[in-house]
């Protein structure tokens, strides 16, 4: 497969998408699924990767080793180097048990996203590449992460991008009656349908630590909390009061089982309920809050629906900031890949001026170290926190 002329820069310098119009010509006729080679204009090999006729983004680089011939001792390989980078920040260990271990284009494996949960995986199979090698994948996910069960989780949206039929279901092991980890210490207790929704948010660890540490003495209020995990970590590091918000009945159930538990029940109330809604009574009671988590879902999953997400996220965080008590602190959180650190700040900002309030950026957090990014590929880095002191 040849790059257009003036399409290669990207490439070479590292972003791991070949994009449809980036393509010049395709020699032979590749199937979906097959390896095929990416070359400049002049020959010289770019890439590997799977072919993927049916998607914007037809291959995405595997290897930059023309040696490797992305086989399935490759994605073993590519597995392991995985689960020793892991190792290098101290996961698994005796207080974390739950990771990501594989982040697709982060480790070499595009198209595959794989969480140990405890004595369980779950993997995501995005690209028909992948679904072809399956059998490889839950082979080596299994040896390397040592566990008991492999699941697939998955994504009807790439399976029908891609063209393959998927459904979620164990494929390796024994059916788990549940998914039992540690998280920084505390014990973690899922429904195994609940990794349909990716369990515990792994990608949060690092932003969750710095909100504990933010708590103690606070009223804090988590919105989105989907199971708990901002609202328990806020408790253990000792705040007065939490009330954590999500609209769904199996996350609020969840959560409430949790934080009893752990003895943390008189400490958190959850209510099931529309945030947006939410911080609109509470605004009208003038109810104050010295730290917010503002954790909504994906609201610009592609560039196209930035527009409207922008106003959304303005909108959402002017209510945040309505609620949020001087000389508090506003957690503004985005998994929009479209929506940068500076855009989120920016919208914040106009949010907080809507709600006659001001912003001081103190941190930006990202996603963990165990999902790193490519780093030529600014897509990748999805994951915002941004941690607002409030006037």
């Amino acid at each position: 497969m040849t790059l257009s002329r003036g399409r290669v820069q990207p490439v070479w310098a590292g972003h791991p998408w070949v994009f449809a119009q980036a393509i010049a010509r395709v020699d032979g006729a590749p199937s979906a699924g097959d390896v095929v080679d990416v070359v400049d204009p002049e020959g010289r090999f770019q890439g590997r990767g799977y072919w993927s006729p049916k998607s914007a983004i037809p291959v995405r680089i595997a290897t930059r080793d023309a040696n490797d011939p992305l086989d399935g001792a490759s994605i073993g390989r590519a597995i392991e180097r995985a689960a020793a980078l892991r190792a290098r920040f101290g996961l698994p260990s005796a207080e974390t048990t739950g990771y990501r271990l594989v982040h697709s284009e982060g480790d070499g494996l595009p198209g595959l996203i794989v969480d140990v949960l405890g004595n369980v995986a779950t993997v995501q199979l995005l690209t028909i590449g992948m679904k072809l090698r399956e059998a490889d994948v839950f082979a080596h996910v299994a040896r390397v992460a040592r566990v008991k069960t492999v699941i697939e989780v998955a994504s009807e949206k790439a399976a029908q991008r891609e063209g393959f039929e998927a459904k979620t279901g164990v494929v390796r092991g024994p059916d788990p009656h549940a998914l039992e980890l540690r998280e920084r210490g505390l014990d973690v207790s899922l429904e195994p349908t609940i990794t349909q929704k990716t369990g515990f948010y792994f990608d949060q660890r690092e932003n969750r630590a710095m909100v504990e540490r933010l708590a103690r003495g606070a009223r804090v209020l988590d919105l989105y909390s989907f199971v708990g995990a901002f609202a328990m970590f806020a408790a253990r590091g000792g705040a007065q009061s939490v009330i954590a918000v999500d609209s769904s009945p199996v996350a609020i159930a969840t959560a409430s089982r949790l934080a009893h538990h752990h003895g943390m029940s008189d400490r958190i109330t959850f209510e099931r309920a529309d945030a947006r809604h939410r911080m609109e009574e509470l605004a009208r009671k003038k109810e104050r809050f010295d730290l917010v988590v503002l954790d909504p879902p994906k609201l610009a999953p592609t560039v196209k629906h930035l527009e409207r997400a922008r106003g959304a996220y303005r909108r959402l965080n002017a209510d945040a900031a309505r609620v949020t008590e001087r000389d508090g602190v506003l957690v503004s959180c985005s998994c929009s890949a479209a929506m940068t650190p500076d855009e989120l700040v920016r919208v914040a900002t106009m949010g907080a001026r809507d709600a006659g309030r001001d912003l001081t950026l103190l941190h930006m957090g990202e996603q963990g170290p165990d999902h790193p990014v490519p780093a030529a590929f600014a897509e990748g880095r999805y994951l915002k926190a941004a941690f607002f002191r409030v006037t």
